[in-house]
């Protein structure tokens, strides 16, 4: 699944989550909620000292989210900007979940959890590792490890469905296979920093003073003309070892380094570059039936209907109606 395909899912999942918080803001905040007719137990010694609720007890009571300038913002109107804003997709994303369910039940289909670490690792695909992935989907778009993972399971299911009634020989998902080779192959990336200088004899003294031990960050600090990266010490972050946006010449000397080795100087289109390799990552090639399952599900997919016509067609199926 593409990035964009995995934000827009999470916004989706968010919006659930921004107005099940509503929700709970309306219960807690309720003169009708069971805990305003708890017992207090400081609330007689109150009485009887002759003190006055608190602001915070009359907000709870008045079922007040907040406060601004002495002016409040209810948790009534807080749930309908909620609703206005989010509620049509988020009432059809759950309408669609629960018809997939129902005809994931019906055709007896599953999911394995190989199938679902596979998506994951395919939308992890692009960042440092799995830790960041998900600090990045918590800090950006407030959405836990859980609510990706439930996006996985509805998505794979839906697409499971799609493809029921596609039919493929062998030969087409062979030769589906021989035409998309790139695509199924072992896959090398690296995390590479360089420092770019005008001269290749500045490259050469940059190369001298890393032999002595000099810092690569402070040398692309003094001498990289690049002026997007010296600051971070040169740093291209991770790039595909094919990555046709950077200089070929330089990503094939880069594929020969280990990690923590550098060489130069490289001449470049910006000039003359020093680099050196921080981490290598090679990913296995698809293989055996991971390799045949992969390639018949994007073959059938890219014959079958668009997976928002199979959610309608669920939804019909399935007699879905929104009740005034």
């Amino acid at each position: 699944m593409k990035k964009y395909g995995v934000l827009k899912a999470v916004v989706v999942l968010q919006a659930i989550c921004m107005i099940v918080l509503s929700v709970a803001v309306i219960v807690k905040l309720s003169p009708f909620s069971d805990d305003s007719d708890k017992h207090d137990p400081d609330s007689e010694t109150k009485a009887q000292a002759g003190d006055t609720p608190s602001e915070s007890d009359h907000a709870r009571s008045e079922g007040i989210a907040a406060m601004v300038g002495g002016f409040p913002i209810t948790a009534a109107e807080l749930a309908e900007q909620l609703k206005r804003q989010y509620g049509d997709n988020v009432l059809r994303t759950m309408m669609v979940h629960k018809a997939i369910d129902l005809e994931a039940e019906a055709q007896q289909l599953s999911l394995s959890s190989e199938e679902e670490e596979r998506e994951l690792a395919a939308m992890m695909d692009g960042y440092d590792n799995e830790d960041v992935f998900y600090e990045v989907m918590k800090e950006q778009l407030g959405m836990t490890k859980s609510d990706v993972e439930e996006d996985v399971k509805y998505r794979l299911l839906l697409e499971k469905i799609a493809i029921l009634t596609v039919n493929l020989s062998e030969a087409e998902i062979e030769n589906y296979i021989a035409s998309h080779s790139e695509q199924f192959s072992d896959r090398l990336r690296l995390h590479i920093q360089w420092i770019v200088t005008d001269t290749k004899k500045e490259a050469d003294e940059v190369l001298d003073k890393l032999s002595d031990g000099d810092s690569f960050e402070q040398l692309a600090l003094e001498y990289s003309k690049d002026a997007n990266t010296s600051n971070a010490g040169g740093d291209l972050g991770l790039i595909d070892s094919d990555d046709p946006f950077y200089d070929a010449g330089m990503l094939e000397e880069a594929s020969r380094l280990q990690t923590g080795e550098s060489t130069g100087p490289i001449k470049v289109p910006e000039g003359y570059a020093v680099i050196r390799v921080m981490e290598r990552q090679k990913t296995e090639g698809l293989t055996g039936h991971v390799l045949y399952d992969t390639a018949r599900k994007e073959l059938a997919l890219s014959k079958a209907k668009p997976l928002n016509e199979i959610e309608d067609d669920l939804l019909k199926k399935y007699n879905a109606e929104i009740t005034p």
